[in-house]
Order: C-alpha cells, then sequence, then structure tokens
C-alpha cells in the first residue's frame, strides 16, 4: 500500500482510510556474500562544512550530509542495490508504523521503541520520544515555542505548510495535524533536511549551529577531524538497527579540485567518487571509467532538471507569446544528444520524471524555431528580441557553460538574442530572489514529492522567482496538497503542469540530466538513492 513511485510518492497516502504500516521493510534485499563488519570508508567532501543548522538561510553541502548521518527522520527511502535511484518506497525509520487520515490533515506516527540519541554530552544516550519529534518540527517550522521568536524564517518550513498543532500524547505517539489537508507531507517526513533533533544542543548554546549529535548512525569525532582536510565519523554504537552500520568509521577528504580527487580514487584513497556536490557527467565518465576499469560504474538519471526560471514580471517576457516562442526555440533532443549522450530524458517544470511519460513530453515541447519568429512578430518583435541570462560564472561547472552557450546559439535561429551576465554566485542567488533578472537556470532542488517543484508557482511561496499569480493554478496547486486520493490528485498535478508548459509557459525545464558514481570493489551493498543526501550507507560495508 506504501509501494509509491517517484512521478508523485505522496499519492500512497490515498487508499481507503489511509492507515498505513510499514509496506517494505528498511533493509534491502540480502546481499549475495555475508556482510563484514568493521573498517573505514574514505569519501569526497568539495569544502568543509560550516554549519550544522539547516534550517537557517539554507545551508547546503556538505552540511546536509551530516546531518543525514548524524540523526534520523520519521520515515526513510528503501534504497540499495536493485532499487532504483528514483524510486521512492517509504520505509520505517524512527516510526515504525503511522496512520494518515483520509482527508490527509493528521498525521499519526508510532515510534520504534528503544531509540537512543548517541552518547555523546549534552544529550548522552538519553531515550529518544515523542516530545523531541514535536520540539524539532516546532523548531523547523518557527511554530509552537518557536512562533514569536527572533529566529530567521526556517529554510524547510514549507514542508510544514499550514501547520495547525502537533501533539505528543504518549513517548511513543506523535501526530501532527494541519488546517487544510496536507498530503505531501508524509514523504516530507522522509526527509532527511527534517530530522528528529534533541534539543539539549539549542538549549545550552542557544543555536544548533556548532555541535551535531543525534540518534543516528555515525557521529562526529572532532578529535579525529583537521578542517581543511578530513572529518571523521565515527560508528554510533548505540544506533537503533541491530548490527547496522557495518562500516566503524567514515572519513571525508577534503578535496575542492576534480583533478585531485580523480587522482586519490585512482591510488584508492577515496573508496567513491561521484557524490553529491562532485557527481560526474556524460562528458567525463568515459574517461573516468576507462582510467578505472575495475571500479564499478553507476549510471543515474538525475531526478531534478535543469530549470528555467523566467521572469514574467520583466519586459518582454511577460508577454506569454514570447514565453511560449523561447519554449518552441529550445532543441531539447540536441542538448540530450551533446550533454548526456541520448541517454537522457525530457523534462517539465514542475513535474517529476514519471508524472508523464517521455512520449507525452514530446508533444508538449516541441521544437519549431519558425512558430518561435510567427510568435515574437506577433507579439511585437519582428526583428527579434534581446533577453539577458543570468549565470553564476563557472559556480556550476564547464558543462553548465557549455550548456547556456548552446542556448544562446539555439534561440538566436529563432530570433531571440541571449546576453548573459555573470555574478558571483551569492550575488547571483540575490537577484533571483528579488526578481531582478529575466531568465535564470539551475538545477532545481527537490524532496520527495512532487508538490517540492509544483508549489514554486503558488504567489506566497519563497521560491516562486518567476513571479507567477494565477488564479487558475493556483487553485490548482492548493487542491493537489488538499486531496488525499491517489487517482484525484494525480489528475489535479497532470493538469496543473499540462498548464505551466503548453498555455502559460511560467517556466521550462530542459532535459533530465545522466550522472555517474564509481566505486572500488572492496565497497560492498553500496547504490545512491535520490531520496539521501551524500551517502546511504547504513548496509554498506568495505571488504579490504
Amino acid at each position: 500500500m506504501l509501494a509509491s513511485r517517484s512521478w508523485l510518492p505522496a499519492l500512497a497516502v490515498a487508499f481507503l482510510l489511509l492507515a498505513c504500516g510499514p509496506a517494505r521493510q528498511a533493509t534491502p534485499a540480502p546481499p549475495a556474500d555475508e556482510p563484514k563488519s568493521g573498517g573505514i570508508l574514505n569519501v569526497r567532501v568539495t569544502a568543509d562544512p560550516f554549519d550544522w543548522d539547516l534550517s537557517d538561510r539554507g545551508k547546503s553541502g556538505p552540511n546536509n550530509a551530516g546531518q543525514a548521518m548524524a540523526h534520523n527522520s520519521l520515515l526513510g527511502f528503501q534504497y540499495g542495490p536493485g532499487v532504483r535511484y528514483d524510486e521512492l518506497v517509504l520505509v520505517p525509520e524512527l516510526a515504525e508504523r503511522w496512520e494518515v487520515s483520509q482527508d490527509a490533515k493528521s498525521f499519526t506516527y508510532h515510534l520504534r521503541p528503544g531509540v537512543k540519541f548517541a552518547n555523546l554530552p549534552p544529550v548522552n544516550g538519553r531515550g529518544l520520544t515523542a516530545s523531541d519529534v514535536k520540539w524539532s518540527f516546532e523548531y523547523m517550522s518557527r511554530t509552537g515555542e518557536f512562533k514569536d521568536t527572533k529566529l530567521p524564517k526556517g529554510q524547510y518550513d514549507w514542508m510544514f505548510e499550514g501547520l495547525e498543532a502537533i501533539e505528543a500524547p504518549s513517548p511513543t505517539r506523535v501526530t501532527v495535524r494541519f488546517k487544510e489537508g496536507f498530503a505531501p507531507f508524509l514523504y516530507y517526513s522522509a526527509a532527511d533536511m527534517n530530522p528528529v533533533f534533541p534539543k539539549e544542543i539549542y538549549e545550552q548554546d542557544g543555536h544548533l549551529h556548532d555541535r551535531i549529535v543525534g540518534s543516528g548512525p555515525f557521529q562526529l569525532d572532532m578529535a579525529g577531524s583537521q578542517k581543511g582536510t578530513r572529518w571523521n565519523w565515527k560508528k554510533n554504537p548505540g544506533y537503533w538497527e541491530d548490527g547496522r552500520p557495518y562500516i566503524d568509521q567514515v572519513r571525508w577528504l577534503v578535496l575542492p579540485d576534480d583533478a585531485a580527487a580523480h587522482a586519490a580514487f585512482q591510488t584508492k584513497q577515496v573508496d567513491i567518487e561521484g557524490t553529491s556536490g562532485s557527481s560526474i557527467g556524460f562528458q567525463v565518465a568515459e574517461t573516468f571509467r576507462k582510467a578505472n576499469p575495475q571500479a564499478t560504474a553507476y549510471e543515474y538519471r538525475a531526478a531534478s532538471p535543469e530549470h528555467m526560471y523566467i521572469n514574467t514580471r520583466q519586459v518582454p517576457l511577460n508577454d506569454v507569446r514570447v514565453r511560449k516562442a523561447l519554449s518552441r526555440a529550445v532543441d531539447r533532443d540536441e542538448m540530450l544528444r551533446v550533454f548526456t549522450g541520448g541517454k537522457g530524458g525530457l523534462a517539465l517544470a514542475g513535474a517529476f520524471p514519471d508524472t508523464f511519460s517521455q512520449e507525452e513530453i514530446r508533444g508538449m515541447l516541441k521544437y519549431d524555431p519558425d512558430e518561435a519568429r510567427r510568435l515574437l512578430a506577433e507579439a511585437g518583435y519582428p526583428n527579434g528580441v534581446d533577453i539577458e541570462l543570468q549565470y553564476p560564472g563557472r559556480y556550476f561547472g564547464d558543462e553548465y557553460v557549455q550548456m547556456i552557450e548552446l542556448l544562446q546559439a539555439q534561440l538566436k535561429k529563432a530570433g531571440i538574442n541571449l546576453g548573459f551576465k555573470s555574478y558571483e554566485y551569492a550575488d547571483y542567488a540575490n537577484q533571483r530572489r528579488l526578481g531582478n533578472f529575466w531568465l535564470s537556470i539551475t538545477s532545481k532542488y527537490i524532496e520527495g514529492d512532487v508538490d517540492s517543484y509544483l508549489f514554486i508557482l503558488h504567489p506566497t511561496h519563497r521560491s516562486n522567482y518567476a513571479g507567477v499569480n494565477d488564479p487558475k493554478l493556483t487553485a490548482w496547486l492548493e487542491a493537489q496538497r488538499r486531496e488525499g486520493n491517489e487517482v484525484k490528485r494525480r489528475e489535479i498535478v497532470r493538469d496543473a503542469v499540462r498548464y505551466i508548459n503548453s498555455e502559460m509557459y511560467y517556466g521550462l525545464a530542459l532535459y533530465y540530466e545522466v550522472r555517474y558514481q564509481f566505486w572500488h570493489p572492496h565497497v560492498r551493498n553500496f547504490a545512491p538513492h535520490f531520496g539521501y543526501t551524500g551517502w546511504p550507507i547504513v548496509h554498506t560495508w568495505v571488504d579490504k
């Protein structure tokens, strides 16, 4: 009943009364050989972690990977060899079972008995209870005891939109209630951005920025860490899952330079390469494979596309005909050939990879530069139009720059003259937040429910950089959140996505990339997964 798929995973809440137990076990299918306990796993990070409070001002990698190692969420996603990268199937984590009301307003979680925080100060191995869930969710959403504090707005408070109350009537039961139906929350409670914290660090320090202690499989060993060089994570001996993790230590090796990291992999100083923050694209993968013929090569299609924000408040992009011309001028098949070897996929703004089939997407995203020219003339630009694209220099790498240069050449054929303006990344992001841009392209951050992508076009959403305020679309966006029936919610989402991509052109998704990870043969029972930042390695071992 919970075996939902990536196109719209939260729709698994729909059947009958939505009273759901654990449909799958957290452990993947048994491996062919016996697990081996002990050993050290060396992985690359591109920078030092600098803040353990991801709710504050949007901190990112590798902080998010550390949070996922040290903490647990209520639920998790099935992962491991044999599980597709973008297949999102809920499994128990801190909660061993859960129920969702038919109207998707109430979510009740029954906590696994005997879970403890790590035996480290200031928590010292105390038991994790429902009151910790309540405290954590109120902190992340800035509600309850944090409602009127001077804390900055929670970076992930959108996962709790419309929260009414959190009740912890017993140490092992917590209920999260919303004013309106909020079907995506079931999958947001599996997000590793949304873990359960102990409150002691906050009570002592007044914040969560500098220390990290949780119930997760690994805990940070500051004595064994050195800024700029390595960060050491030790196995949590009190971890709730029997015998796990198998690995004793995980070392983060700080290697900002790709060439140095690739050399470290060849000499087996690094065990896995191509992880979050340093993923390997199609153009590099074949060379990397030849240099490392013994390594396991894992190919996957990214679940988040290259997304083009179109500022609908700016002339000429306030004209739907110009936005449609922009869409018709993009030759996505050429992009797929050049940047993915034809292995990538067509994408739609606001959608997950299987919201529509590739055939359906192709029917909506037609390449027609002649029609684009006609639309521009109809909009009052018979001699073409100039539009500016802002970008963060080479912050996203050389392939990103090549991609926007190819886009420039494609648009020129349709009479759209794309000019570039480069910014430092912080300024680039700030200009977008302020609405001071025409076009901006970035890989879209999404979580485990299609709502995390689709709802960015709601007028109240902080990431509505496009400035969309369309009552018809808004009604769909709100309706899909409230709808608890799987089939009905799917159709609402599809209606909204069609409207965005083939009627109003409020955003463009260029394509799904193909990415690669490599690991040495001594790394066993490992596979990356979209639902996890960093490395899903609780069931992995090293055999060397």
